[in-house]
């Protein structure tokens, strides 16, 4: 993890985590709250602890025990956490049953001493890819349905989740990103396909307080793998291909329009996963590959801003 304070130059440095130094720890996300609490989750493995969770206390990081895996859940990983204040923070991923290796869908929830495990009805085969709680009584989990390959959106209300209906495409559809501004005002993005084996096309859902909508995007547009809001409104999207790094923004007076990311080098291509916004600016995260005909190897990780 690196760190920097604007108001103190704004130069990078590295942050220890104590007890996260496994060789093969990773830290999937992170989350913030305006009460200055913070959250990471990720993963190491079966030699380790299997999901890794840190939470900021008193200006350190510190690991919490995860006491939350459904029984049996092997290699579990957590991918996505989002928090409301230090005291309520939900975070999902997945792992596997130790005797059949089938998947588990996992979801736990941080009260302000522990975190437990939470079932949502109906997600026995589901993929659990981002988390965002807006408020303790709304909250956004995106994913996938293994049983029908569609896409899944499923909300909390504080009493309930309830699966609310998304478009449905020929083949499948996967949702990888959830941004919420308001009740009323939700954006997903990931891809779909019509046909097996067809490239993926972009897929950019909103959610008006009632049901998803598609929102049509530039032809050609391919996997979306993050969304972030912006002001007055808009938001800005990222992901792509081996071909060129997707980066877009959208406003509801001019529609959608290139981020102008770098242009790719042949020898260096770029790929991006992730966007932030803080006010006008947008931080993209990715990284840079070297292809061959024995596939991709990552070279160094990159981070642009705007």
């Amino acid at each position: 993890m690196y760190e920097r304070d604007l108001a103190r130059g704004g130069a990078w440095k590295q942050t220890v985590l104590q007890g996260a130094d496994a060789w093969n720890s990773r830290i999937n996300d992170i989350a913030t709250a305006a009460d200055g609490s913070a959250f990471f989750v990720g993963d190491q493995g079966s030699d380790g602890q299997g999901v890794l969770v840190g939470r900021y206390v008193a200006g350190a990081w510190q690991l919490t025990p995860s006491t939350g895996l459904p029984a049996g859940t092997v290699e579990a990983s957590l991918l996505s956490v989002s928090s409301a204040s230090g005291r309520d923070a939900w975070a999902v991923g997945h792992g596997y049953t130790q005797d059949t290796f089938t998947h588990v869908p996992v979801v736990q929830h941080w009260d302000g001493q522990k975190w437990r495990s939470v079932q949502i009805p109906g997600s026995a085969n589901w993929g659990l890819n981002q988390v965002k709680e807006v408020a303790p009584n709304d909250v956004w989990v995106v994913g996938m349905d293994y049983d029908t390959g569609q896409s899944v959106a499923v909300h909390w209300d504080g009493h309930r989740w309830t699966r609310t209906p998304t478009p449905a495409f020929p083949d499948s559809a996967v949702l990888f990103d959830v941004a919420a501004r308001t009740a009323t005002d939700v954006w997903a993005v990931g891809w779909s396909r019509d046909t097996d084996k067809q490239r993926p096309a972009g897929l950019a859902l909103h959610w008006d307080g009632t049901s998803w909508t598609q929102v049509p995007l530039p032809a050609g547009t391919f996997s979306l793998q993050a969304v972030t809001l912006r002001p007055h409104g808009g938001l800005a999207v990222v992901g792509g291909n081996d071909d060129a790094a997707v980066g877009m923004t959208w406003t509801p007076a001019a529609g959608w329009r290139s981020l102008d990311l770098p242009d790719n080098d042949p020898q260096h291509p770029l790929g991006v996963s992730s966007v932030a916004s803080s006010g006008t600016h947008l931080t993209v995260g990715g990284w840079h590959y070297l292809s061959s005909d024995d596939g991709d190897s990552f070279t160094n990780g990159a981070i642009l801003t705007r």
